[in-house]
């Protein structure tokens, strides 16, 4: 058996730009689909896929971790979020194939589900207004969610005054009081704090018992996060902008964080989170995949979830699942009880339409912000 062929599709949903692979073999009908969304970069990773081609076609897909090092280390310029991401859609697709091949989902192959159900949260998106919260809780726990994540920082710089730490003080108190006591929210601050600042933004939001701040810093800053660590006792939650176990090593070495977040669409694959879930577990690290972008991606992550023994909770975007729907026949919705059911084989257990797909080829998202003064702020 031999991949025949792959091909990159860029695609544009209601929350950002996708970018989804289609791996085909010389079985009449047997193909994987994989993610790779890199939002902001669509091209770019679509391009890197592209140059991947004369290193998969023609390779057995069954033989995954083979694919995966030659993909890896064939070239003298390793890693990367645009060549990781390229990576990790192609080997996803070939777990989608091998799993067809099998008769069984993906968390089957890897061993079996080790629970019975995954509980999920809601992101519910930036926003500097305590109202604007109040509703999107509303409306999540309308859907069966138990658990949120709130982005409500605005474009901060390296040093804030205390008008700033009472606006993202005011948003937290909101989410709290809107979900009440016994449920949990977890706030996002997409690293744009500096440590000191992130210090002082702990303290101040710690009375409302946040799950955990994640991304506190920026990703670039590995002494910041251990400065951080040493103030904070909210827990910390890092990884959706670190790629392949070696990123995360000197994180879980060091106990820089009690949550890890690697994105399957971006740090390796499902080959590579199972690597790094693992890790995680020996060092008493939660497990909780970043997953806010499109349907074979959520399908990856939830197969790793069902899987990871030391897996928490799965990010959900649960504002653009019509279009979803019309895209993928897997569509992640929670119960009443804010639990996703466990993936159905074969493979993945999604599969894509392709016309819809191909449809959805013209737009543009390139997220952005400025500071008051106009100068760039981090995203």
């Amino acid at each position: 058996m031999k991949i025949t062929r792959i091909t990159p599709f860029v695609a544009y949903s209601p929350i950002s730009d996708l970018v989804f692979v289609k791996v085909e073999t010389d079985e009449p009908g047997l193909f994987g689909w994989g993610e790779c969304s890199l939002p902001a970069k669509p091209n770019g990773v679509a391009g890197a896929v592209r140059d991947l081609e004369p290193l998969v076609v023609g390779a057995d897909p069954r033989r995954g971790e083979w694919v995966w090092q030659r993909m890896y280390r064939h070239a003298y310029w390793r890693g990367g979020p645009v060549q990781t991401s390229a990576l990790s859609g192609v080997d996803m697709a070939l777990w989608d194939i091998r799993g067809k091949l099998a008769g069984q989902s993906v968390a089957e192959l890897l061993g079996g589900p080790v629970r019975e159900r995954i509980k999920a949260y809601a992101n519910l998106g930036l926003s500097l207004d305590p109202g604007e919260f109040r509703e999107r809780v509303a409306v999540a726990l309308e859907m069966g969610f138990k658990v949120v994540k709130v982005y409500p920082l605005p474009a901060v710089a390296m040093t804030e005054g205390r008008e700033v730490i009472r606006q993202i003080v005011a948003c937290c108190e909101a989410v709290r009081d809107a979900l009440g006591d016994e449920l949990d929210y977890a706030i996002d601050m997409h690293g744009r704090s500096s440590a000191a600042l992130a210090v002082s933004i702990e303290a101040a939001v710690r009375h409302t018992h946040p799950l955990w701040i994640e991304e506190p810093v920026p990703p670039e800053s590995n002494a910041a996060l251990e400065r951080l660590n040493q103030h904070s006792e909210t827990p910390i939650a890092v990884g959706e902008r670190l790629f392949t176990r070696w990123a995360f090593r000197e994180v879980l070495e060091n106990e820089w964080a009690g949550i890890i977040q690697p994105d399957v669409a971006n740090a390796g694959g499902i080959s590579e989170l199972v690597r790094i879930a693992a890790l995680a577990e020996m060092y008493g690290v939660t497990f909780a995949p970043h997953n806010p972008n499109g349907p074979v991606q959520a399908a990856a992550s939830l197969n790793l979830a069902a899987y990871a023994q030391n897996f928490s909770l799965l990010e959900t975007r649960h504002t653009a699942l019509d279009w979803t729907g019309r895209l993928s026949s897997y569509v992640p919705r929670v119960d009443a009880d804010g639990y996703l059911p466990l993936p159905q084989g074969p493979g993945l257990g999604v599969e894509i339409d392709e016309d819809f797909l191909v449809s959805q080829t013209t737009g543009r998202w390139v997220p952005e912000s400025f500071r008051a003064d106009g100068s760039i702020a981090d995203w």
